[in-house]
């Protein structure tokens, strides 16, 4: 069974510099870290509801995880995902239901960042989180879903 992404349907926008690129200093709330848009086609359905073992084959709304999926693979084309970094949840909202023929625009942008100090034997450990917002919204402007991702940076990170 085929189970790759039809990635003509797939095409993304944003800056040059992404996500990686930054120290952790230059990580702001608000950087824009692009996004993309994809069609959301019968057949992308079909193929995601067998492999998902879902019985929701889109005949009345999408099923949710495939749009969860689309804006996965997405952050993976923006490259959001730094290497050696630790997913450490996410908070999901959704809001609307995606139907058969949406264009879905997913953006992804910086949330918030903290740093964790904690000292244990007189040695002070510092932890860096990062947050990222991944929106979905319909070609009507209507949001579908809103995502809160967070990631436990590597200790490489600058």
């Amino acid at each position: 069974m085929e189970q790759k992404f039809n990635t003509e349907l797939i095409t993304n926008f944003g800056p040059d510099t992404l996500l990686p690129d930054l120290t952790f200093a230059e990580m702001k709330p608000g950087w824009d870290c692009g996004g993309g848009t994809y069609k959301i086609t019968r057949g992308e359905v079909e193929k995601f509801a067998r492999l998902m073992g879902d019985p929701n084959t889109g005949a009345e709304t999408v099923p949710v995880g495939m749009i969860y999926i689309y804006g996965l693979r997405i952050c993976w084309d923006r490259r959001v995902f730094i290497d050696q970094a630790v997913r450490a949840g996410d908070t999901i909202t959704f809001h609307n239901p995606a139907k058969i023929g949406d264009t879905i625009t997913t953006r992804l942008s910086i949330a918030d960042k903290k740093e964790v100090s904690k000292e244990k034997d007189g040695v002070v450990k510092v932890t860096k989180f990062l947050y990222v917002n991944m929106s979905a919204e319909n070609q009507a402007g209507a949001r579908i879903v809103d995502i809160v991702m967070s990631f436990m940076l590597p200790k490489t990170m600058k």
